[in-house]
């Protein structure tokens, strides 16, 4: 049943990919419908409409990756540099995760995680709140909107 699971193209791995932008989402929709402020609904509204196309860019990344595993056969060569380029924050680390599960490599995908040092408390990207915050780059940006 798991090597159905693992191989099949269910909806399931593609949701397991994009949960951490869709949680936010959600609950930028749940801070919008207990009628707050104007600035709060505003900036919730905001928040839901950045964390949507934040969805579709880690979906889009999700496909991009899993194709890559499944033509490498495994975490090596260009699949291991897209799946490292995933580890800078939660929902980017999230879609590589459930890429690598769905093709069969979840085991390897996330201990190459845990040996570089993350957990699942590690929701803001890396020097976030630092003057080298991803949140001042353009690149950050052109990845949440999915632009590339």
């Amino acid at each position: 049943m798991t090597a159905l699971l693992l191989h099949s193209r269910s909806p399931f791995w593609s949701l397991r990919a994009i949960w951490p932008p869709l949680l936010l989402a959600l609950a930028c929709l749940a801070i919008l419908a207990l009628s707050p402020p104007l600035w709060i609904g505003l900036a919730a509204l905001a928040g839901f409409s950045i964390l949507v196309l934040d969805a579709t860019a880690r979906l889009r990344q999700y496909r991009d990756l899993r194709a890559g595993l499944r033509a490498a056969r495994g975490l090596t060569g260009r699949a291991l540099v897209e799946f490292r380029r995933a580890r800078t924050s939660w929902c980017t680390r999230s879609a590589a995760l459930a890429a690598a599960q769905a093709e069969g490599w979840g085991k390897e995908a996330r201990a190459l995680v845990s040996r570089w040092g993350y957990k699942p408390w590690h929701v803001f990207p890396d020097k976030a709140f630092t003057r080298h915050s991803p949140f001042l780059k353009p690149r950050f940006w052109r990845s949440v909107l999915g632009l590339r």
